[in-house]
């Protein structure tokens, strides 16, 4: 790679490191906006819904406007949005307000991945994979750092100056504006269909891909939204919690950066596979033990879990080259966000039979989603014609 790529990766990674940081501000604050407001627990509800589907469900259309018409406003302009907004939410004085701040937040969240997915995806013509697992172990990063920096802002300055946070979303624009590169639109050539007649031509490894996407999101986004209680009924402390939560998302985002590296050298298809099979009964054996031993194997579990989160990404784009902010959203926004609101079946389960047998239960989806992805192709299956640029896909 060239100075000049390098350079694109690693900024559009920092930028995601910042930027998924402000996604994970809401839930730690719930409990005091609840307070604050006379929220209900159904009213408080409402809002991870609702930066759900503005962040994620919403990510194919912001990647269609961007393969479009944007050429790299929406990696630029998003981590300003998302700042501005979302760390104003400790402003709101009515529900109305918050789920302004929160549905506007949450487009600014969304409409950054696709393009810059699409950059990074576009400087990396070597070594795509390993340098998109960077770029998303990056906001993996930035999720488990964003809970720790808004908690202390607002212990330190109260919940009305969570404000200050926005800071580092406004200096990211900055640096954004004046070095990302613009995402260039191919130029139409006679010959090459319309991005729905590339679609529909690998519309059968595509969704095979999709759906193993989505029963692993379902199984993350179940382990993080549930265990806290799992592990409260446990005897453990806030703190204590919040750091083996962390440790989950961490090592979720160890496992995709060296997924990247594992894929370039052994195949995308092999690794996503074998590493879907590999996390059940570590995530398991973790709700069936408990202390040092149980949290290692529950890191260890999410390590292999997320191995594929980056693979899958490079495994789409490389289906649909032409398409390559669209088919991104589609991977990391709408099929991540769909697996997510699948994650009160693991609220309805607990209900019945307590969490950690819901829990247990939940984590065999992944050998699903490693069944799919033994159906994907083997060898290269791009929608033709393919760009030159396009990698053919190893296995």
């Amino acid at each position: 790679m060239e100075r000049h790529d390098k350079f694109t990766v690693t900024l559009l990674s920092t930028a995601h490191c910042v930027l998924d940081s402000y996604s994970s501000f809401l839930m730690p604050l719930l409990p005091l906006l609840a307070l604050k407001l006379h929220l209900t627990p159904a009213q408080a509800g409402l809002l991870i819904p609702t930066m759900m589907i503005t962040s994620s469900l919403m990510q194919p259309f912001y990647g269609m406007l961007s393969d479009r018409y944007l050429k790299r406003s929406m990696s630029v302009f998003g981590p300003l949005v998302a700042a501005v907004f979302i760390s104003s939410i400790g402003l709101a004085n009515s529900l109305p307000a918050l789920m302004a701040c929160v549905i506007l937040g949450g487009i600014g969240t969304g409409s950054f991945h696709p393009q810059s997915a699409a950059l990074v995806s576009r400087a990396s013509t070597q070594q795509r994979t390993t340098m998109m697992s960077i770029f998303s172990s990056a906001g993996t990063v930035g999720m488990a750092i964003g809970p720790v920096m808004i908690t202390a802002v607002v212990a330190n300055f109260g919940l009305e100056h969570s404000y200050y946070t926005a800071i580092f979303g406004i200096l990211m624009c900055v640096l954004l504006w004046y070095y990302c590169p613009t995402l260039e639109t191919r130029q139409a050539v006679s010959d090459t269909p319309p991005l729905r007649t590339l679609l529909r031509a690998v519309w059968a490894p595509l969704l095979l891909l999709y759906f193993a996407v989505v029963l692993r999101s379902a199984v993350h986004v179940s382990i993080q939204t549930y265990l806290p209680f799992e592990l409260a009924s446990s005897g453990l402390q806030l703190t204590e919690i919040g750091r083996v939560l962390s440790c989950f998302i961490l090592f979720g985002g160890i496992g995709g950066f060296f997924g990247g590296t594992m894929a370039d050298r052994w195949g995308a298809r092999r690794v996503s596979m074998i590493s879907l099979f590999i996390a059940p009964p570590l995530l398991i054996a973790s709700f069936a033990t408990h202390g040092l031993v149980s949290y290692a194997l529950l890191a260890l579990g999410g390590t292999f879990l997320n191995v594929a989160v980056p693979i899958n990404v490079v495994m789409a784009q490389r289906l649909v080259p032409g398409g390559a902010s669209t088919v991104s959203a589609i991977m990391m926004g709408f099929a991540w966000g769909v697996g997510a609101l699948l994650s009160p079946i693991t609220g309805a389960l607990s209900a019945r039979i307590g969490f950690t047998r819901a829990l247990t239960m939940i984590c065999i989806l992944p050998v699903l989603a490693g069944v799919l992805m033994w159906r994907f192709p083997k060898g290269e299956a791009q929608a033709k014609p393919a760009p030159r640029e396009a990698l053919a896909m190893g296995d």
